[in-house]
């Protein structure tokens, strides 16, 4: 049976691969039968008919807002009423996770342009305090080629309105204990590129499939630290890593809190992989006319009283900032 291009059962089966989802495991999150869900998937059944088990389907799936506009559009729902229902700006105890709430860090982000602005990108390192915010900026680098909503005349950061929309990107997150086995990352990797898992899945078939791709494929590793704790992530796995990155299959982003020398005499496995690495950023406070632009973001509008108590508090550093902003916007309430 043959299908048009991002039709809704393919879109249903690529997501629920990717999340490891079975037809009964959807269909008990979404309410609907088993049958339902495999004749979704497989086509006998075009599309639901509800425009709200579209969506739960969306929030099951773990799908981005341009995802799930996609998934919208391919059962022909209009996607407008989705992309309205947007979390809060400023983001308060948590990394951002969609474009629009990133600010400021157009200084490392041109920086970022001018290493992936290469026939081959090149590797970098982003060092950065505790809540800093490397993470946020990982999931921005992550999420900005699929973004459906910015802020109106929100800085992309890049020069001349470049974006990386000819990569494709993969984020790891080393505090996710999922990943502690080799051939389960392995696994993660190959599902967020969209590229089909191997049998066996493992280090060699990995470099076997990679071998293959022609897009420039960035890889975003956050909390590097921890991933080199990991035991299961030997020699092998590391020098697997630098491999593909000398031979222009992967480049890399890493996020640490200290320096790669000090990496370097901690951690001896992956020693070598450090040895593809060409740019080394380091994450400081916004500049005071970034966290300005955060605080205008706000809901409520502050006086210029509250915004210099706040910069000057908060040091513009983004987390901080952001819960002031948040602590005065629940005393506005009161």
């Amino acid at each position: 049976m043959s299908y048009i291009k991002n039709n809704f059962a393919e879109l249903l089966d690529a997501g629920m691969k990717k999340v490891g989802l079975t037809d009964e495991e959807l269909a008990v999150h979404i309410s609907v039968s088993k049958m339902t869900i495999y004749n979704w998937r497989t086509g006998k059944i075009k599309h639901p008919n509800s425009r709200d088990k579209v969506l739960d389907c969306a929030e099951a799936l773990q799908l981005t807002p341009k995802q799930c506009a996609e998934l919208l559009q391919a059962v022909g729902h209009c996607p407008e009423k989705y992309q309205a229902i947007q979390p809060p700006v400023p983001v308060v105890g948590v990394p951002i996770s969609l474009p629009y709430q990133f600010f400021g860090r157009e200084n490392i982000l041109r920086q970022i342009y001018w290493a992936w602005h290469k026939t081959v990108p090149e590797s970098i390192v982003v060092i950065g305090p505790i809540r800093s915010g490397k993470t946020s900026l990982l999931n921005y680098l992550n999420y900005i080629t699929q973004a459906v909503y910015l802020r109106p005349n929100q800085p992309k950061g890049w020069p001349f309105d470049w974006l990386p929309c000819h990569f494709q990107f993969v984020l790891v997150d080393f505090q996710d204990v999922s990943l502690y086995q080799p051939e389960t990352l392995i696994k993660e990797v190959l599902l967020q590129l969209k590229l089909k898992v191997p049998t066996p899945c493992n280090l060699a078939s990995f470099s076997n499939v990679l071998k293959r791709v022609k897009q420039p494929t960035i890889m975003l590793m956050d909390n590097i630290e921890v991933g080199f704790n990991i035991p299961t992530l030997d020699a092998a796995f590391w020098q697997n890593m630098r491999f593909l990155g000398n031979q222009g299959k992967l480049s890399f982003v890493i996020t640490t809190t200290e320096s790669l020398e000090k990496l370097a005499r901690d951690f001896v496995h992956p020693v070598s992989f450090f040895d593809i690495f060409g740019h080394t950023l380091e994450l400081e406070a916004l500049t005071e006319c970034e966290a300005r632009e955060l605080l205008a973001s706000s809901p409520k509008t502050f006086s210029e009283e509250e915004i210099e108590g706040m910069l000057k508090e908060s040091g513009c550093w983004p987390a901080p900032l952001q819960k002031l902003c948040d602590r005065r916007l629940q005393a506005l309430l009161l």
